[in-house]
């Protein structure tokens, strides 16, 4: 049997959860990884600028499909199941990027792999706050979906 999303929690813990994932990406390519895209075909800074309400959105929108996936695939939720999908799902989320590598000319080996780490850091970061807020107060803890 399928447990009951409260969807009203499920919204704010993963529009939450997004938000601070979104934060913490912006603040890694601001700071630590400021340089990583130099030499790397993009937009420019104020043509970016522009379209940063529409990157905004496809990060709430995913992290949110990401968030309803961990709730069907591990209805009673714990840490180590969250860490695990954040990890997997992870992947899946930037194999786009591995695919985007092979047709971009002067992509270096160094940026895909920077890619796919950080990728998977942030949908763990995600997969553990998520599981943090959204905590019914029915929730099933112990099984999986197996």
């Amino acid at each position: 049997m399928m447990q009951k999303i409260d969807w009203t929690r499920f919204l704010a813990a993963g529009t939450i959860g997004a938000v601070l994932i979104f934060i913490l990406d912006i603040l890694f390519h601001g700071t630590l990884a400021k340089d990583m895209y130099i030499g790397y075909p993009q937009r420019s800074v104020a043509e970016m600028n522009g379209l940063f309400p529409f990157l905004f959105v496809t990060y709430v929108v995913q992290l949110l499909m990401f968030s309803f996936m961990f709730l069907r695939l591990y209805p009673a939720r714990k840490l180590g199941n969250a860490a695990w999908w954040g990890a997997w799902g992870g992947l899946f989320v930037v194999i786009p990027n591995m695919q985007f590598f092979v047709a971009v000319k002067d992509t270096s080996w160094l940026l895909l792999w920077t890619q796919v780490i950080e990728g998977i850091v942030l949908c763990m970061a995600m997969a553990l706050i998520f599981n943090f807020l959204y905590r019914p107060r029915n929730a099933v803890v112990g099984s999986t979906i197996g």
